[in-house]
This record gives C-alpha cells, structure tokens and sequence, in this order.
C-alpha cells in the first residue's frame, strides 16, 4: 500500500547521542518506546507498539494460566491494566479478546501447545494486516522463519508438524510445503528470504545457542537488507526497535554477544543519516 511517508530528520540524525549518553544509565527498549512516544506521529508510534505485542502475550498466558513467571514491563499493557481489561474482554487488541473467547469455550482451563498455539495464529492474523509494507512483511518473514525451524526439528525428532507449527489461512504456500514434509531450501526462495541460510544452520550440528545467535544475525540481515533506502522514515525507526530488542536478549542469554550487537546498532546509528557516496551529488 502507497501512503505518504514522513520523515524524521532530526530523530534519526540524533539517536548516536541518545543510545551512547543513554546506555551508561541502561538504556533499553522500553525507555526507547517512551522516547519515541513523544517523537513520532501517532499514526507511526502504533507501527513501534506492534513490536512489543510480544511482550502482552507472553503476559497473558502467563496471567490465565497462573503460570507464575515475572511479569514482563516491556509490554504494552501494564499488570493491573491488562488483569482489568481480561475481566471486561474489552480494551484489548481484537486477537486478544477472541482469544479470551476461544478459551472460555475450551473444556480444559489448562495451559498447552493448543492454546499457545492459538493465540499465536491469532496474533499473527491480526500483525499480517497493518497496512506497512515493512513491517507486515517483517512479521511474515518472522512467521515463516519459526514454523520453518519447527518443522526441520519435528522432522529431526519424528514428531507431527501440523499440530506444531502456526497455521495462517493466508500462508498457504508455506503451510503445504511443511506438513507435506518438503524440506529444501530451493522451494523456499521466493517465500521465505535466507532460506538457503536458515536451513544450512538449523540442519548444522552446531550448538542450540550458536543457531540462534547465527539466526539472529540472518535477521539483522534481513533488517539492513529491507531499510537500505529508507534514511530517515518509520521503517529505519522499527528497524532499529527490533534490532534493540534482539541485542536485549543477548544480554540477557550471553551478555558479550549482547554487548557487540549493541556495538554494531549504535555504530549504525552513527552513519544512519549519511547518504551512500554512490547518491552524493557532489562529484
């Protein structure tokens, strides 16, 4: 879809100085969330929230099914609110709240794949509809990339991919090649960027961490490779917010790991509003 895009000059061309002078008091992305709240249109903030649904799902689980994990502060909705608006059904994303309706249809109040499962088809459903070309690709290509390593696991380990994998209406393509068990990179290509990458590494005897580190920098891949004309629009903006999420998690799993990927995004922001020579006008 062809919208008008705004730029932002002054917000691109100043985040070296906010993540280098922010870091030292453990900057992350939720302080980058607030920042932006206040930087951007509000049309293009709800694009940077869709990031974080991530954050309420895992919350929402974790609050029906009294699963007792640490409440995680990333999200959207905050805990009293998020527990006040499951009481109402309402408030919520519309995905949220059909999940909540599914689930009170459910005989089983337990928590399983099934349900974990469901409220993943529903996100993804929901993701797969905003109108941003960047980011509804960017969530497809996340989608396809997780069901692609599912598959190549259950075929590793002979269980059923069907009942394992995100099944979306619109992704059928993808979805036959996987339940029918047809694993080769080349049947791939035009669905799933870096496919030939995904499958050399996750069919690798590689250790589980090394293939997701290798699979983080293939995303980071994919990030540079879709945001290489964009200077200083909303999609180099989201760009950047997945990026710092991806090196939060390394922190967190491996903090060197961690600390290079933070390196590497801060000196892309460094260069980030600097046009390539080939574009100059000055020769």
């Amino acid at each position: 879809m062809s919208i008008l895009k705004r730029n932002y000059y002054c917000l691109v061309a100043g985040l070296p100085d906010l993540f280098f002078n922010e870091f030292k008091q453990e900057f992350n992305s939720l302080k980058f969330r607030n920042q932006l709240k206040h930087e951007l249109d509000p049309l293009d903030f709800k694009l940077v929230e869709y990031l974080f649904l991530e954050f309420d799902n895992a919350n929402l689980l974790n609050i029906l099914y009294n699963q007792n994990k640490i409440f995680n502060c990333h999200a959207i909705y905050p805990k009293r609110e998020i527990e006040n608006k499951i009481d109402l059904q309402e408030g919520l994303p519309p995905y949220m709240v059909d999940f909540l309706k599914w689930r009170k249809e459910q005989d089983s109040k337990e928590f399983d794949l099934k349900a974990e499962n469901k409220l993943h088809t529903l996100f993804y459903e929901y993701v797969l509809q905003v109108k941003n070309d960047f980011l509804r690709n960017w969530f497809q290509f996340e989608l396809n990339t997780k069901n692609l390593i599912t598959a190549i696991n259950c075929n590793k380990f002979n269980y059923q991919t069907e009942s394992q994998i995100i099944l979306i209406e619109s992704n059928i393509v993808v979805n036959t090649l996987l339940i029918n068990n047809r694993l080769k990179h080349e049947l791939f290509d035009e669905e799933l960027p870096f496919s030939e990458q995904i499958f050399r590494v996750f069919e690798s005897d590689l250790s589980l961490i090394e293939k997701e580190k290798a699979l983080d920098k293939i995303k980071w891949n994919y990030l540079d490779e879709n945001t290489f004309f964009h200077y200083f629009t909303i999609e180099k903006i989201l760009s950047y917010v997945i990026k710092l999420i991806i090196a939060e998690r390394w922190l967190k799993l491996d903090a060197k790991t961690g600390r290079v990927l933070l390196d590497k995004l801060i000196e892309e922001l460094r260069t980030s509003y600097e046009f390539p020579a080939e574009f100059s006008l000055v020769k």
